[in-house]
């Protein structure tokens, strides 16, 4: 899927080295509970891979078109949260192009294709002090649902019925 700033597609095997500098990074991993070991980050670019193998919205890389870089990602992955499988939705950006729009294009791009492929509801959890994903999880059409321990921190979690029209 292609925007005006971004391309939004399946992981390929060519990002690897991509991805796994980045779950090794500590500016782009801000929000998660630590960096990456090598092992850890080429595992989680396995089940990247293997996510978008059964799911069209799975975690995908964001492009910028005008430096032809991989920027970061968006899209969903399965959690587990009390006792209910939920499919999450996320994204990741480096910190040179936070605050310029891309997860709310990118993140509306690939919701397109979330609504055409799935009819039930997303989850986005946010840890409370990240204000700027709480405003995109909004301007996604994302509610407020309520604050959760989610592995052993305190989250927000929000919800969105795939069906439902972005705002």
């Amino acid at each position: 899927m292609t925007t005006a700033r971004l391309e939004v597609r399946p992981p390929r095997e060519s990002d690897r080295a991509r991805f796994v500098e980045l779950f090794r990074d500590e500016d782009f991993m801000v929000f998660s509970p630590r960096i990456l070991t090598e092992s850890e980050a080429e595992a989680r670019f396995d089940h990247m891979l293997a996510v978008c193998g059964t799911i069209p919205f799975g975690k995908q890389p964001v492009v910028e078109l005008s430096s032809g870089l991989i920027v970061g990602y968006t899209g969903v992955d399965r959690i587990d949260l009390a006792g209910e499988t939920w499919l999450e939705w996320g994204y990741r950006l480096v910190p040179e192009v936070r605050g310029l729009g891309y997860a709310t294009e990118a993140g509306r791009a690939l919701l397109s294709r979330a609504r055409r492929t799935y009819p039930g509801a997303l989850l986005a959890i946010i840890a409370p002090d990240n204000l700027s994903s709480q405003r995109v999880c909004r301007k996604l059409g994302f509610a407020f649902w309520k604050q959760a321990p989610v592995e052993g921190d305190l989250r927000n979690l929000y919800t969105l019925c795939a069906e439902d029209p972005v705002s």
